[in-house]
């Protein structure tokens, strides 16, 4: 990637990747799908070391035609990683969420849980402040919370679209690779989430499904920012065209996530809740309702906790949401099967 922070400017089936040297995919700018892209493959070619003109048609023994916006019909998909390349079902999405995150603990949650930890020391501090000063200030903690909550969650992203995109291919990344990888567009991450928010706050100044429409089809701008390469406004351009023409079934997916995960957290959270009814005066002050010290000290534990398990998964469902729009759009699928197999051989040669 750009900068050396994940799969680099656009390279012919490969290229090395500065920081690990790899053979990484052309990850960059949309590329146009190959020739015969939906025709009838010959029977003698499936399974070549090379794909022939039309990899993404229909294999010998395969009922059903092959093409955008048909997931699941061809069953013969390689699957090197989290997912098989090809157009993905919502099933698919959440499944490889999950999955990128039982298989990248330390750079997943142990990434989640030592940013979680920064911010939620800053809030704790200054819900303590505010509660023994005024509304006002209590009004103003809220809202910096608020803020800093909105930079961690598009800066987590961009850190896991690195490890995410990587399981794509069946690798395994560490916490210090990641960061590795994404340390060149950190700066721009953060000014990514600036140029999110406030677009969300005039959308939501508008109306509020107006804030809910931009939301959505800015939702894909981490990954292709960190994958990708190019400038902020790049990354929202790209993001909008991808999300152009399947905002519903982007809404939905994203939807359908969120409740998942929140009712995840809730669970997590059920222990805070018993700890706080029986504990009674020692976690609030009896005079004001507020949070004890110990009750600042206990919720924050347990925010950083509940977090730590969640916010990866909204992540990654966003990075194979923009796996899955520019296999369907660009034809990616045959550039990532292409780069598995010369990573095989690869491999191979060093045996």
């Amino acid at each position: 990637m750009t900068d050396g922070a994940g799969w680099g400017q656009p390279q012919q089936h490969g290229g090395p990747d500065p920081v690990q040297g790899s053979q990484q995919p052309g990850w960059g700018q949309p590329q146009p799908p190959p020739p015969g892209w939906h025709q009838q493959p010959p029977p003698t070619g499936w399974g070549q070391p090379q794909p022939p003109p039309g990899w993404n048609q229909q294999p010998p023994g395969d009922a059903g035609q092959y093409g955008p916006g048909q997931p699941g019909s061809w069953h013969q998909a390689e699957k090197p990683g989290i997912i098989p390349l090809r157009p993905l079902a919502v099933g698919e999405i959440l499944d490889g969420a999950f999955t990128a995150v039982r298989r990248n603990p330390g750079a997943t949650v142990g990434l989640t849980i030592a940013a979680t930890a920064v911010v939620q020391i800053i809030s704790t501090l200054l819900t303590a402040w505010s509660q023994r000063t005024s509304t006002a200030a209590e009004g103003f903690a809220t809202a910096v919370t608020f803020v800093l909550y909105g930079v961690l969650a598009i800066v987590l992203a961009g850190m896991l679209s690195a490890v995410v995109s990587e399981a794509v291919l069946g690798g395994r990344m560490s916490a210090g690779e990641a960061l590795r990888r994404i340390q060149p567009r950190l700066g721009g991450l953060i000014g990514l989430s600036i140029a999110v928010g406030l677009l969300t706050v005039l959308g939501l100044i508008g109306l509020f499904v107006g804030a809910i429409f931009v939301m959505v089809a800015l939702c894909m701008a981490t990954p292709a920012f960190v994958l990708e390469g190019g400038s902020i406004s790049t990354a929202l351009r790209r993001s909008w065209t991808l999300v152009r023409g399947t905002w519903w079934r982007t809404f939905g997916i994203l939807l359908l996530a969120e409740i998942m995960v929140g009712i995840l957290t809730a669970i997590l959270l059920i222990p805070l809740a018993v700890i706080i009814a029986v504990g009674g005066g020692s976690l609030t002050d009896p005079s004001n309702g507020t949070l004890t010290a110990l009750g600042l000290l206990l919720t924050a534990v347990m925010n950083i906790a509940a977090r730590a398990v969640t916010t990866p998964i909204s992540a990654g469902v966003i990075v194979l949401l923009y796996i899955d729009r520019r296999i369907r759009l660009e034809g990616l699928d045959v550039t990532l099967v292409q780069t598995v197999r010369e990573r095989a051989t690869n491999d191979r040669r060093y045996e």
